[in-house]
């Protein structure tokens, strides 16, 4: 038998099996795009800057101006503002323009504006200062081009006593998710092959055993693992790194029963698409990669093009980022968390209960 001849048998079987071929040819360039796009298409005009306007006077128009050639300005009052900063975490900051701004501007008096900020979006909210450094120095230059700085800016944070973020917070949490995810994955796929392949499928079912029996056993054997993997990740960026784990054991313990729920039932459901063994590993990377690279586990969602930010809810690690961003950035309680929890746990189940009823077991 020569080399061509195996090549040539090899390639046979890759034909036959049109799925595993469609994964290797046509995914990864969907893969790619989707990557490109979220690190290329994301900039200042994705990110969702509220102005509360209290002066109305010229200056303010001229800043709201300059500032909406750079971000996607949205102009509330004050208590619309600190809820989309504060309450639901839609926006990094939120810029307040005082009274009688234009005056004492144009009177050559300085004036305080002020930012309320979400210190949890750390990267985004160091993009709306840049720019909102470069405004003020537009604004000087057409009003008087070597007048003193008249604009000073005041912070305050909504979401807690820290003023800033560090990578360690956004990145271990991130990187966490993804880990699990490919653990359950992965070794769900393989355990229900490994079921098929050697047989035990037919002599369960000859036994007293439902087939609803046999996913529960694996699903709960691979939720376990999950969790257990989970704390010890977030435990080690404790360790190590001191990553704060939220105000209550409780609500930490809630977090990690609920996103890894989540991923456990999610995990099911992508299980139903690989009809080979041959097809578990790209369809389980291509997967893992889309959703986390979607859902802000690699790069906060600010980077991503808006169309892309409101569909990366429809994956599990979205809902996964954004209760561990509560959890550990926002030091948000079991009470607050409960909403997201929520979502994870309906998410795990309804996914679960599509994947069951599509697995042939």
């Amino acid at each position: 038998m020569t080399v061509r001849t195996v090549a040539a048998k090899d390639l046979r079987l890759l034909w036959r099996d049109k799925g595993a071929l469609l994964f290797v040819l046509l995914v990864p360039i969907a893969v790619v795009g989707i990557v490109a796009a979220s690190l290329s298409g994301g900039g200042g005009d994705t990110i969702h800057l509220p102005v509360v306007d209290d002066d109305g006077g010229p200056v303010a128009r001229t800043l709201i101006e300059l500032l909406g050639e750079r971000l996607r300005v949205e102009e509330v009052d004050r208590a619309r503002a600190e809820a989309l900063v504060g309450g639901e975490s839609r926006a990094a900051a939120a810029l307040v323009l005082p009274q009688h701004l234009s005056k004492d501007y144009l009177g050559g008096r300085p004036s305080r504006l002020l930012l309320l900020t979400d210190p949890a979006k750390g990267n985004e909210l160091d993009v709306i200062r840049a720019y909102l450094m470069i405004v003020e120095r537009e604004a000087a230059a057409l009003a008087d081009p070597f007048s003193e700085e008249l604009l000073e800016l005041e912070e305050q944070s909504l979401t807690g006593s820290r003023i800033s973020t560090n990578s360690v917070e956004q990145n271990v949490p991130g990187f966490s998710v993804m880990f699990v995810l490919m653990g359950v994955l992965f070794g769900l796929a393989f355990a229900i092959q490994d079921e098929r392949d050697q047989g035990t499928v037919l002599r369960l079912r000859t036994a007293p055993t439902r087939g609803w029996q046999i996913l529960a056993g694996k699903l709960l054997a691979r939720f376990l693992v999950g969790v257990v993997q989970l704390v010890i990740l977030l435990g080690f960026g404790r360790l190590v790194f001191d990553l704060p784990l939220g105000p209550s054991p409780q609500a930490f313990l809630g977090a990690v029963v609920a996103i890894v729920f989540a991923l456990t039932g999610f995990s099911l459901l992508v299980t139903t698409l690989a009809r080979s063994r041959e097809q578990i590993i790209p369809l389980g990377l291509t997967v893992v990669m889309l959703v986390c690279s979607v859902g802000g586990c690699w790069w906060p969602l600010f980077m991503e093009p808006v169309w892309l930010q409101n569909l990366a809810h429809l994956a599990p690690t979205a809902w996964a980022m954004d209760t561990l961003n509560d959890l550990i950035l926002r030091d948000r309680g079991l009470a607050f968390l409960a909403p997201k929890l929520g979502v994870l746990f309906a998410y795990g189940a309804a996914s679960a209960a599509a994947g069951a009823r599509l697995q042939r077991i």
